[in-house]
């Protein structure tokens, strides 16, 4: 089946409109839209009850202590802190809501406390409980059966890289040829139309891939703290939205 067409860049299909606000406005004019299901989180607020009580997301995923929540800053943030000890891990998905053959766009902002013996996965997987949905990223293996996903493992290296898996076999897997540095944010979009996943970080394509378009797919970030650190690691989500047109 081919993907419907959702545009990426809304400041060409919007002329009013300039990225990356247009984006915030594409998911607010979608809210309540039959059209569309969409979703977007800037963080704000409090919310009841131990995270993620009182809230849509799923379950947290962790080895030892994850530590996932609202944090209370300006602008507001989800933070996705491991525990201390080597191999410790912290995994947040929402709900697996949107597919390529109705196609979505995932939009989200987020950085890595440190890069030295550290993990990083944002995008989108299909399960909300996988403890890792890329298991090694050079050559890469999966945990997941689908994903379109930006990982970096500095075990491998220093890129920040765009891999897919379609039915467990690598599409993607293009390094961005910008700097990941610690603690400072970085903007991913994903666009998934049909069988092919596109990744884009501050704007910049960097690569396409093979994705299994009928798989559900839920937004995901994770981290982990690797071998010989033996030290927290936070991911900081400054924001994130998904939409798709309704099958």
């Amino acid at each position: 089946m081919a993907g419907k067409f959702l545009p990426r860049r809304l400041n060409t299909a919007f002329s009013r409109l300039a990225f990356p606000e247009s984006a915030k406005a594409l998911f607010a004019m979608q809210q309540g839209n039959p059209a569309y299901v969409a979703f977007w989180d800037d963080f704000v607020g409090t919310r009841g009850g131990t995270w993620p009580a009182s809230t849509p997301y799923a379950a947290t995923v962790g080895v030892n202590t994850e530590v996932i929540g609202i944090t209370q800053a300006v602008g507001g943030t989800m933070t996705v802190t491991t525990a201390a000890a080597d191999g410790d891990t912290a995994g947040q998905g929402l709900g697996l809501n949107w597919d390529g053959d109705d196609g979505c766009y995932f939009l989200g902002r987020v950085k890595l406390s440190r890069i030295t013996l550290g993990k990083l996965e944002f995008g989108l997987t299909d399960a909300v409980n996988d403890d890792g949905a890329v298991a090694v990223k050079a050559t890469p293996t999966f945990t997941a059966t689908d994903c379109a996903l930006f990982v970096f493992d500095r075990t491998e290296d220093a890129n920040l890289t765009f891999i897919t898996a379609k039915a467990g076999v690598v599409g993607a897997n293009a390094d961005w040829a910008g700097t990941f540095a610690a603690d400072t944010y970085v903007i991913i979009e994903i666009v998934v139309q049909g069988d092919v996943a596109s990744g884009y970080v501050n704007g910049q394509l960097v690569g396409s891939g093979q994705i299994e378009g009928g798989s559900s797919l839920t937004p995901w970030v994770y981290d982990e703290t690797l071998t010989g650190a033996s030290a927290t690691i936070t991911a900081t989500v400054d924001y994130w939205g998904i939409t798709g047109l309704r099958s």
